[in-house]
This record gives structure tokens, sequence and C-alpha cells, in this order.
């Protein structure tokens, strides 16, 4: 019975918590390389590629692609017109945002 005794002592001393801040650390450190060492594990157990079940997180949704892209084109219409209007029409670029400029531009496309 004493040499069960002596087994459960150091059982116990072995199972029980660091009590320095070395113990401590090591022990953290330990515990990290684990898990490294069991990540490369998981990645090297990962199956051949197969596209229709390698699902990654996009960065943007596609809902805010559509709304980047119509941004882009919004952007884009107002200033080729400032551009085409200014620098290819010799007139004054801010001169495509008056009403009266558009109203001759439509009667010029309605008329035969």
């Amino acid at each position: 019975m004493s040499a069960n005794n002596s087994n459960d002592r150091t059982n116990r001393k072995a199972s029980a918590a660091p009590q320095t801040r070395r113990a401590v650390r090591t022990a953290a450190q330990e515990d990290e390389k684990a898990a490294r060492l069991s990540e490369k594990e998981t990645e090297a157990a990962k199956p051949l590629y197969n596209p229709f079940f390698n699902y990654h997180k996009r960065r943007f949704p596609i809902w805010q692609r559509l709304i980047g892209l119509l941004l882009f084109a919004a952007v884009a219409l107002v200033v080729g017109a400032m551009f085409g209007y200014g620098a290819l029409g010799h007139g004054n670029p801010w001169a495509v945002f008056l009403p009266g400029t558009w109203q001759h531009i439509l009667d010029f496309l309605r008329t035969k």
C-alpha cells in the first residue's frame, strides 16, 4: 500500500499546475507547439482540390461588389461626359450638369 501512496503523490505533483512564471511560459510554449503540429497534420490530411467543395470566405460579398461596380460606372459616365464636352467639344466641362445642355443634346437627337 505504501507503494501506491507514493505513486499517487508523484502523480499529483506531475499533474499540478506549474508555479513559476518560467514554468508557465514553457508550458504555454509547449502547448502552442503541439497545436501547430496538430494543424500541420490536419493540413496534410486534407483531400485533393475539389472546386465544388472548396468554399472560402470572400473579402467583399457579391452585393458589395455589385454596388461598387455601379458606383464606378456612374463616376466613369460623369467623368467621360465632362471630358467629352470639355476637352473634345471645346466647351466648359461643368456645363454638362446644366439642364440647357441636355435639352440641346436631346433636341439634336430628336430631329430627323
